[in-house]
C-alpha cells in the first residue's frame, strides 16, 4: 500500500513528550511519553485514524499551505510502498527540548523553557527503544539543537552505519555549528547527512531584531564556513540555508539568495512564510506578514519576488508563493464589532431575535476575548440561551465571566451540535478550520456577519 511518508513519522514536541503526527498538519496529538511507551503512542487510536486519512487520500487532517508538498502539487514524491505499519516510527523528530540562544519574531521557543530532568531521562529511553528502527531522523525543529544536552546525547547514541539508507536532518541556527559541537554528535556524517540553517538576514541589523539575539552576524558566517567545508569534505550531503520571508527582509532576499548559493554552496536556498506563533500581540504580528495582500508594503514584496533569482532550481519556496489569508489587521476588525455592540439601539435583543428567527435557540461562545465580554453584556436577559462554557485553547483557567472553560479537545467536539459563535473576529475562518478538523459537524457562526446583517436591517 501507497501512504505519505509522514505516515510513518512521529515527532516529539515538548517537556512532557507530546508526540504528534506531522507537524505540518498542526498539532494532531498521538500521545505523550512520560506516561506511554512509543510503542503505544504510535500505535494508539488517534494515530490509527491520522493514518486512515493518508491510505484513504482524503487528508482530513492537512493542511494544504503548511505542507509543501501539498502547497507545490507534487505530494506524489512523497509516497512510499510499505506492506505493514511498523511498531515504531521510521522518521522520528525531536523538538521536546524548546530551549533557545534566540527569541526569534516568529517563534515561541525560548532559552526559559523548563526542563524535568526525570521526565526528559524518560523521553530518552522510549527514543532509545525505537533507535534501531529509525531510517530517517531529525532534531530540532522547535529550539535549538546545540543547546540541548539531552538531544545531543540521544543523536550521538544512533548507529546509522547498522541501518541501510540511514538519513539524517539537523536543524539549527548556526550559531553554535562550531568544531567543538560537532565532534560531539560527529556520528550522524555516517548517515545521509542533511542540515538545515534558519539565518534571517546577512545584514546585521535586521538580523539581530528578527532573531532576538546580539550575535553578530560574522559570527554565523564564520560558522557557514566551517558547514561547507564539511559540505565540500562530502561529510554533509546537502545544504540547505533558510530564511523566514517577512517585513524587516524581504528587500535584501535577492542578495540573501546569491550569497547562499554562490558563498555558502546551499544546495537549497528555502524560503518560508511568516508563520504567527503568538510570539508578541497578533496586531503587531499582522506587520510581519509580508504575504498579506493588505499589508501597506505588499505591492512591493511582489515586485522583489519577480527577480529571476528566484526561479534558479536552488530556490524552493515553501507555499508555492501562495499568498496570506489574514486579512485586515485584527484591530481593525474589532473595531467595528465594539462599536456595532456599543451604538446599535438595543443590540441585545436584535441578535437574540436574529438567532432565533435562523432556528437558534442557544448558542455556545468560542475565545475568551474582549469581544466576548461585551456580547455577554448584551445578551444578558434576552431570549437566547447562551451555554454555561465557552470554549477557549489556549486559556488554561477554569472559569471567565461566569462561564467555565472548556479546552475543544477532539473527543468533546465530535459529539458537540450546538451552534459555536467566534468572537476572534479576525481569526474566524482560522477558527472554523480549527474546529471542523477536531471533528465538530454544527454550525460555525461569525459575529462580524450577524452584525453586518443586523446593520443592514436597521
Amino acid at each position: 500500500m501507497k501512504i505519505c511518508k509522514r505516515g510513518l513519522y512521529a515527532q516529539i514536541i515538548d517537556e512532557i513528550g507530546t508526540v504528534r503526527a506531522c507537524s505540518w498538519a498542526g498539532y494532531y496529538i498521538l500521545g505523550n511519553l512520560r506516561d506511554n511507551t512509543m510503542s503505544e503512542v504510535f500505535n494508539s487510536e488517534a494515530a490509527k485514524k491520522f493514518r486512515q486519512t493518508l491510505l484513504d487520500g482524503t487528508y482530513e487532517f492537512c493542511n494544504e499551505e503548511n505542507c509543501p508538498y501539498m502547497a507545490n502539487g507534487n505530494l506524489d514524491t512523497f509516497m512510499v510502498e510499505v506492506d505493514q505499519i511498523p511498531e515504531y516510527p521510521q522518521l522520528l523528530s525531536l523538538a521536546y527540548d524548546r530551549r533557545c540562544n534566540y527569541h526569534c519574531t516568529c517563534c515561541i521557543s525560548s532559552s526559559n523553557c523548563n526542563v524535568d530532568t526525570s521526565v526528559h531521562e524518560k523521553i530518552e529511553r522510549e527514543i532509545q527503544t525505537c533507535l534501531p528502527y529509525v531510517k530517517e531522523f531529525s532534531a530540532n525543529g522547535l529550539g535549538e539543537f546545540f543547546v540541548s544536552e539531552s538531544m545531543n546525547r540521544v543523536v550521538s547514541q544512533w548507529r546509522p552505519e547498522e541501518i541501510p539508507d540511514a538519513e539524517f536532518v539537523l536543524e539549527t541556527n548556526g550559531s553554535l555549528f562550531t568544531k567543538e559541537n560537532w565532534r560531539k554528535i560527529r556520528n550522524i556524517g555516517k548517515a545521509n547527512l542533511k542540515v538545515a540553517i534558519t539565518v534571517m538576514s546577512f545584514d546585521e541589523m535586521a538580523y539581530q531584531y528578527l532573531s532576538g539575539t546580539t550575535y553578530p552576524i560574522d559570527r554565523i558566517v564564520e560558522n557557514l564556513k566551517f558547514v561547507k567545508e564539511l559540505r565540500d569534505q562530502g561529510i554533509i550531503n546537502y545544504l540547505e540555508i533558510a530564511t523566514v520571508v517577512q517585513e524587516r527582509n524581504f528587500r535584501t532576499m535577492p542578495e540573501f539568495v546569491h550569497r547562499c548559493i554562490e558563498e555558502f554552496g546551499a544546495d537549497c536556498v528555502r524560503l518560508r512564510r511568516f508563520l504567527p506563533e503568538k510570539a508578541m500581540d497578533e496586531n503587531i504580528e499582522w506587520f510581519f506578514d509580508i504575504r498579506n495582500p493588505r499589508h501597506p508594503y505588499h505591492k512591493e514584496y511582489l515586485k522583489v519576488m519577480d527577480d529571476p533569482i528566484f526561479k534558479d532550481p536552488h530556490v524552493f519556496i515553501w507555499t508555492g508563493d501562495h499568498l496570506s489569508d489574514r486579512g485586515e489587521i485584527p484591530a481593525a476588525a474589532g473595531y467595528k464589532v465594539m462599536r456595532d455592540l456599543m451604538l446599535i439601539d438595543n443590540i441585545g435583543k436584535k441578535i437574540s431575535d436574529y438567532l432565533i428567527g435562523k432556528g437558534y435557540r442557544k448558542i455556545t461562545l468560542y475565545a475568551t476575548t474582549d469581544i466576548g465580554k461585551a456580547l455577554l453584556k448584551v445578551l444578558n436577559g434576552q431570549e437566547i440561551e447562551i451555554s454555561p462554557f465557552i470554549l477557549d485553547r489556549n486559556n488554561n483557567s477554569k472559569e471567565w465571566n461566569g462561564l467555565t472553560i472548556q479546552k475543544p479537545m477532539e473527543k468533546f467536539m465530535e459529539n458537540f451540535e450546538d451552534p459555536i459563535l467566534v468572537t476572534l473576529v479576525a481569526r474566524h475562518h482560522e477558527m472554523e478550520m480549527f474546529l471542523r478538523k477536531r471533528g465538530y459537524k454544527g454550525e460555525v457562526l461569525s459575529l462580524e456577519n450577524i452584525l453586518e446583517k443586523i446593520g443592514s436591517l436597521c
